[in-house]
């Protein structure tokens, strides 16, 4: 009731159709979704690279050495875990921070131990990579039916985050 008095409710705003240059509109639910996708999501061509982005491409593909690439200690990881916020919606694997927080209680070994292969090897699965994209209109654009009317949210699996 608080928050409906004070103006803090947040209206549900269903996924509507979207006007295309062309002037015509999206037929349907995946239309629309596939083309908000094609507005927002940047299109990662290595062929339109400039000569700066070039050498970033090139300098990822090499695993970093520093001198602090000390192993994670099982207190740090814990620390680190324990840390993480539990009412972040999940990423596209449905893992929470409360069952990565039970995980690495019960398997504080194998949880650092795969930590640390990663900082090792300098590379993290692509699946902790993987994003669930949720849009949320942006205020004063819901009777808007441009697609920039929305803001893409990613939502990164919790492994990830350490």
């Amino acid at each position: 009731m608080y928050k409906l008095a004070s103006g803090k409710t947040r209206n549900t705003v269903a996924l509507t159709t979207l006007k295309k240059p062309d002037g015509s509109k999206t037929a349907n639910m995946v239309d629309t979704w596939m083309y908000m996708a094609e507005q927002l999501i940047p299109e990662d061509n290595p062929q339109d690279d400039t000569d700066h982005h070039k050498n970033i491409r090139r300098l990822t593909e090499q695993p970093i050495e520093t001198i602090d690439d000390t192993d994670f200690s099982q207190d740090e990881l814990r620390e680190i875990i324990e840390d993480f916020n539990p009412r972040k919606a999940p990423g596209p694997d449905g893992i929470t921070s409360d069952i990565l927080k039970l995980v690495s209680k019960s398997i504080p070994k194998t949880v650092t131990s795969i930590y640390n292969e990663c900082l090792k090897r300098g590379y993290f699965p692509k699946e902790w990579k993987i994003a669930k994209i949720i849009p949320i209109i942006k205020p004063g654009k819901e009777d808007s039916q441009d697609p920039s009317k929305y803001r893409p949210i990613s939502l990164l699996n919790i492994g990830q985050g350490t």
